[in-house]
């Protein structure tokens, strides 16, 4: 039972970016390796937040201060992982032969689901490793669910800051740009709530709320309008 119950937590945690990355990536070579070298570089900033972790040995055991400095690292590798496509943007232009308006946010997005699905591998394959059994008790009957829904939240919001803060950074639009590492650490820090309160399903609401929302940015950040979604679905 365990293990089927881990198995349907892996399925609904990954499922949803796993079916993104089979419709709107894995067609296209170039693109899966963006993906990963966001991926690579979002396992740079992890690595960084480690050694901290490791040089600063008082702060171990006090996660108000190292997921801090995971965010910020996280955000500046983001930031690295931009200024290497912008260094690249010609080569991948003649590589993709995609000459629309949608290139550069499709890379964008590209980036941010690499982002995302290693950091929703990170933060879940542990708690995957030991719902699949043997029989453990918690004192959080719900940790497990708790875990999964807010593991496919950050992945959502990986994607959706990946748009937003490329699309902030080639126009120079500081909303967009100081949004995505705001949320980012708010997010990340409500988090701990979750065990210094019982109180995880305000932590879900907000943190579905929170997708929405940026969902609807990176919409409006990818240059797409309303009539857009309605054109869309006309055809």
């Amino acid at each position: 039972m365990t293990v089927l119950t881990a198995f349907a937590y892996g399925i609904y945690t990954f499922g949803p970016p796993v079916a993104l990355f089979f419709v709107t990536v894995a067609r296209h070579p170039h693109e899966i390796i963006t993906m990963i070298l966001g991926a690579f570089f979002w396992l740079l900033a992890l690595l960084f937040a480690s050694l901290v972790w490791i040089i600063v040995i008082p702060l171990k055991d006090t996660p108000a201060f190292t997921l801090p400095i995971s965010v910020i690292l996280q955000e500046v590798f983001r930031w690295l992982y931009f200024k290497l496509l912008k260094k690249a943007d010609h080569l991948l232009e003649i590589v993709s032969e995609d000459k629309s308006d949608l290139r550069k946010h499709k890379i964008a997005y590209v980036g941010g689901l690499g982002f995302g699905l290693i950091a929703g591998i990170v933060m879940f394959a542990n708690v995957l490793s030991v719902a699949s059994g043997p029989g453990t008790v918690r004192s959080n009957q719900y940790f497990v669910t708790v875990s999964a829904f807010s593991t496919q939240v950050m992945i959502i919001l990986h994607i959706c800051w990946g748009v937003i803060f490329f699309a902030g950074l080639e126009s120079k639009n500081w909303l967009y740009i100081f949004a995505v590492p705001i949320s980012h650490m708010f997010i990340s820090c409500l988090s701990l709530l979750i065990n210094l309160a019982n109180t995880p399903a305000y932590f879900l609401s907000f943190g579905y709320f929170l997708c929405v929302v940026f969902v609807a940015l990176a919409f409006f950040a990818a240059g797409a309008r309303p009539k857009t979604l309605v054109d869309f679905f006309k055809r």
